[in-house]
């Protein structure tokens, strides 16, 4: 897929037989190309061989052969001049008959394409109801996956704290009951002592059996308490086992929903690429900058189109007749969409975002910015001159940027689905038919040469060119510093550091999923096309 940034003044007029590709800038003050215009109805018809004239040389166009005229007769000769005016009738009415009949062919042809239009709408609309509900369902499962996730991670917690308490609690018993076994080993050895003190001081039997019936009883509590014990203990283990397969069960529901997502981004893929597709594999957009210094103080001969959804910019040319009276000549051009002189970078990349996506689901993508010099294609691109992360306002950042920002947010989200990305940019320069990679290391001696090959899956690529492995979005920062100081530029009448030059920055995107064995690898080529100074 393709989208192209080009200025009207770039663009030929040309009859709808075919579909054209055209680059889109920005178009400059002061365009001056002329289009043929008819004049009236009749020469339109006139070039269709419609019309019920003639050529300068008196022939008819409509193959009915030349128009019968009046010959020269004498006042007498009535019946002459009566022929005449008839075989004049006659052609007059043959000629309309003709007309009437091609009249009724267009007709015919426009009505046939009414009905091919409004079945495109159609499916259109049908292709949108689908997108529309598959991100609803996708946004329903992310909330349910979320919500049995939160409840998964507050069952965990609850868990091992209870397994905490009642392992402390296990250790507190297993504690007591050995104090309580050593006591008793302990009672029952002063039993013992006490029988057999028993049989050797009769005097105080009486004593020592009040004290044995004290100890017994005792005994009898202490053994009753160590059963309670252990019942408590068995009700909780049966607590733990029942909480690890309500555990078990949950971690299989949410395994389930994983994978269910997983295809409903296949899914989403594929309708989003069938979306593009439909939109046109190749758009053309225009942009026209503010006017600049002195630029003000003169009017915009450019009229904008009064609401959004309109693609249409007027030029506007003013020029005098031989009498010194002026007259305006108005130009209509049509493109895919229209940036009016107060649209933003955010507005910009807004439009070209989808395509962003088409890379990174492995599609090649290839956008440029095609205008004269000085009418922003570098801005757009790129952003201000200050390409330092921590100087440039996110608000001018250009596409650039922008593009490998979005790549790193989607990615990361799909990487929770087992998508894993690997990133690689390149950035060159041609200028005067050579080229010259912008990121290559300073060296003293003689550069690598730079050639155009083909690989083995038919891409295109630049031998001993340097590619850099892009890790992080603040890392496009330094690519295009370090591109800027080497690309070639030359002072204009309009911008001081206007490029001379086309740069071309590619961004390889390999994909991999970990869980479903799917791949993707797709490109994405954002080119800044070099201007030419105007005269």
């Amino acid at each position: 897929m393709q989208s192209s940034l080009a200025p009207p003044g770039s663009i030929k007029r040309r009859r709808i037989d075919g579909p054209t590709h055209q680059g889109v800038g920005s178009p400059s003050k002061g365009a001056s190309s002329a289009f043929p215009q008819p004049a009236s109805i009749a020469e339109a018809l006139a070039g269709n061989g419609l019309s019920d004239g003639e050529d300068s040389d008196g022939s008819a166009d409509d193959g009915l052969g030349p128009r019968p005229t009046l010959k020269s007769r004498s006042t007498d000769d009535i019946h002459g001049r009566l022929s005449d005016l008839e075989k004049i009738a006659v052609y007059m009415t043959q000629k309309t008959r003709t007309t009437k009949k091609a009249k009724k062919q267009l007709e015919v042809e426009l009505d046939k394409n009414s009905t091919h239009v409004a079945q495109l709408e159609l499916e259109k609309g049908m292709l949108g109801a689908k997108v529309e509900a598959a991100e609803k369902q996708i946004l329903d499962l992310q909330t349910a996956k979320r919500r049995c996730e939160d409840e998964l991670e507050d069952a965990q917690r609850k868990h091992k704290s209870r397994v905490a308490e009642m392992h402390d609690e296990q250790l507190l018993l297993k504690k007591v009951a050995a104090e309580l076994r050593e006591e008793l080993d302990e009672t029952s050895v002063r039993l013992q002592t006490k029988k057999d003190e028993c049989t050797r001081l009769e005097a105080t039997m009486s004593k020592q059996a009040s004290d044995q019936v004290e100890l017994e009883s005792s005994c009898r509590g202490l053994r009753a308490k160590v059963e309670q014990l252990e019942d408590v203990v068995n009700e909780r283990e049966i607590r733990i086992a029942e909480l690890e397969e309500d555990v078990a069960s949950r971690s299989h529901t949410i395994d389930e929903l994983e994978a269910k997502l997983r295809k409903e981004e296949t899914m989403r893929r594929n309708l989003h690429n069938t979306i593009q597709e439909l939109k046109g594999n190749i758009r053309v957009f225009c942009r026209v900058r503010p006017l600049l210094g002195e630029e003000k103080d003169a009017a915009l001969p450019i009229t904008f189109p009064s609401c959004e959804d309109s693609n249409q910019i007027e030029l506007t040319q003013t020029s005098e007749n031989a009498l010194g009276r002026a007259t305006a000549k108005t130009f209509p051009f049509k493109f895919d969409r229209v940036f009016s002189t107060d649209s933003t970078q955010e507005a910009v990349f807004e439009e070209v975002s989808q395509l962003i996506q088409s890379a990174l689901d492995g599609y090649p993508v290839c956008i440029f910015a095609y205008g004269q010099t000085g009418s922003g294609k570098t801005h757009t691109m790129q952003g201000p001159d200050a390409i330092s992360a921590s100087e440039m306002d996110a608000h001018g950042l250009g596409i650039i940027p922008r593009a490998v920002k979005q790549i790193y947010e989607n990615t990361s989200k799909l990487a929770e689905r087992g998508w894993e990305y690997t990133l690689d940019g390149q950035f060159l320069e041609i200028y005067n038919e050579t080229i010259q990679d912008l990121l290559a290391p300073a060296t003293r001696g003689k550069p690598a040469k730079l050639d155009i090959y083909q690989d083995s899956e038919g891409h295109t690529r630049v031998k001993n060119v340097t590619t850099v492995s892009v890790d992080s979005a603040e890392r496009v920062h330094w690519l295009l510093a370090r591109a800027a100081d080497n690309r070639t530029v030359a002072a204009t009448n309009c911008n001081e550091r206007s490029s001379r030059s086309h740069s071309v920055f590619t961004l390889y995107l390999q994909g991999k999923n970990s869980l479903t064995g799917e791949s993707s690898s797709g490109v994405l080529n954002l080119i800044d096309l070099a201007g030419s100074e105007r005269l």
